[in-house]
């Protein structure tokens, strides 16, 4: 009897934890069908093309829960594009490709077929030089897209979309992860690129597979895997068309081959040693055109390269002219930045005259705050608070609320220990904000990064602040298309811990519907992951 009755409540247990977590369920899906719902009626407000593109978001998060309806939305989209108007004017042209050339870029990865039809018209459907490119580049994205599952299906893409057009300079991206798992296929695309290269010697492709070729050369990375050296003297053979005279009209023109080629020219000896005269004749004929040209050729032919902080300050202590020792002075102080000697590299910035800052423009003060802000994080983590302080504080007040949102937005949460600095530095970062004269247009760009730590730390502040977010958001003038860019992607997770109504209502109160729509499919994102982890669990 008593076992009876055991099991009797084992079972009964066992279907209330079930109903609980079914009930869970259901809430995450009304929840996320109520978001769906909000996104398809802020699609009536926009433009066909547009619309198009949020039904393609919307089938992208809903492929695996709801894939009927997504494919639905996808077919819609497709429809869109493939309906040509008779009088098509060419921004309504541009417009179509531009969407279409989203399709591939969402669709690919999920339906083969799908995406295939879509290429098949984009790959037919162009007339100009920039529409060939442009749909090259988009197939070079789906292929992208791919590349970690499918490298081979990958590679096709990207031959179709040497084929189709030229690439203006994506793709790296594609040859980068592809020369990881495939090194073969990779250098049979860095051929049929090089090759088309070879008939449009003007293209931006030129410059792509100088990253591809000398990611170290071009401050990509040392520890990137290349092509074999053949290859990249057969790339190099081809820029040596740029270097000599009698290719081009006007030899003076080469300055800025030579400019461009300067962190090459070790490369060049190494591996087409036979060339250096024609190299060494560019470089002469280039060296008294401006003291800035003749710094980098000096740059890259000196036998023991600048690489230290001292050895970069004496160059600028030599150099006579102003702009020259600027430049010094500035790969000084990022290279005391990168060793992480933060204090260093304020003062040589604070160093400089009125002159060279006026040089220096904006990033003088992008830098100095920049760098206040990275130092700090590595005083936090080092429990030197004091020291902390004293970095952020001695920030000019103009510019002090963006060094003290960038070190609470760089500092990994994973590192935050002491609450109490964290705490004042929030504080006075929000307060900093409110106050600054930065234009309100732009401040929405730190409300919403700090947003999560207002939640957690001063939780009584996240409304006034995501209300001070959208005020901001809605005095910009939001002219970024809704593409497959998602520039509120991370802030979902955080909008679904806050208040779900007075989320709803600010969301609402957002008067760009492109904007507001960025910011559903974000909370959508949060709300389906959610259903997704109850659904497991």
């Amino acid at each position: 009897m008593k076992r009876s009755v055991s099991i009797c409540l084992m079972i009964l247990a066992l279907a209330q934890a079930i109903a609980a977590q079914n009930n869970g369920r259901e809430l995450w899906l009304v929840r996320s069908q109520t978001l769906t719902s909000d996104l398809l009626k802020d699609g009536t407000d926009l433009d066909s093309f547009q619309r198009a593109v949020l039904w393609l978001k919307l089938a992208q998060r809903w492929w695996r829960e709801d894939p009927k309806r997504a494919r639905g939305w996808i077919m819609n989209a497709i429809e869109v594009v493939e309906q040509v108007p008779n009088k098509e004017k060419p921004e309504e042209r541009e417009e179509r490709l531009q969407t279409a050339r989203v399709i591939v870029t969402i669709v690919t990865p999920l339906d083969q077929k799908l995406a295939d039809r879509v290429l098949t018209f984009l790959a037919s459907d162009k007339s100009t030089y920039n529409e060939h490119s442009a749909a090259a580049n988009a197939l070079i994205d789906a292929a992208v897209a791919v590349v970690q599952k499918d490298p081979k299906r990958a590679a096709a893409l990207g031959a179709m979309a040497l084929r189709t057009g030229n690439p203006d300079n994506n793709i790296q991206d594609l040859l980068f992860p592809l020369r990881v798992r495939d090194p073969k296929l990779a250098d049979s695309l860095f051929v049929q690129a090089l090759a088309l290269l070879k008939q449009d010697p003007a293209s931006r492709l030129g410059n792509s597979l100088m990253f591809v070729a000398f990611p170290a050369q071009r401050g990509v990375g040392t520890d990137i895997p290349v092509p074999p050296d053949p290859l990249r003297a057969e790339l190099l053979q081809f820029y040596m068309t740029l270097l000599n005279p009698a290719n081009v009209e006007n030899p003076n023109s080469i300055c800025g081959a030579v400019s461009w080629l300067s962190p090459l020219f070790g490369e060049f000896e190494r591996l087409l040693p036979q060339q250096m005269p024609i190299v060494r004749q560019a470089i002469s004929r280039c060296q008294s055109v401006s003291p800035l040209l003749q710094q980098q050729i000096d740059d890259n032919t000196r036998q023991e390269p600048l690489n230290t902080v001292e050895a970069f300050l004496k160059a600028a202590g030599d150099a006579k002219d102003m702009q020259v020792r600027t430049v010094y002075k500035s790969r000084a102080a990022n290279l005391a930045g990168e060793n992480n000697d933060y204090e260093l590299a304020i003062k040589i910035l604070e160093d400089m005259t009125k002159e060279e800052r006026e040089f220096m423009g904006e990033a003088w003060e992008s830098f100095r705050w920049n760098w206040a802000a990275d130092g700090a994080v590595e005083h936090y983590k080092n429990g030197r608070f004091r020291e902390m302080n004293l970095l952020l504080d001695g920030v000019p007040s103009d510019f002090q609320p963006f060094a003290k949102a960038g070190f609470l937005v760089w500092l990994p949460e994973q590192a935050i220990s002491e609450t109490g600095p964290i705490i004042q530095i929030l504080n006075d970062a929000i307060t900093g904000l409110r106050r600054s004269n930065t234009p309100d247009s732009g401040k929405h760009n730190w409300y919403f990064p700090l947003l999560h730590l207002i939640l957690k730390y001063q939780p009584f502040e996240a409304n006034r602040v995501l209300k001070d977010a959208i005020s901001s958001l809605n005095k910009e003038k939001y002219e970024k298309p809704l593409d497959i860019n998602e520039p509120y992607r991370k802030l979902g997770a955080t909008l679904l811990e806050m208040d779900e109504f007075v989320v709803k209502d600010a969301l609402t109160s957002v008067t760009d519907v492109q904007a507001r729509a960025q910011l559903r499919l974000a909370l959508l994102d949060a709300t389906l992951q959610r259903l997704k982890t109850t659904s497991r669990n």
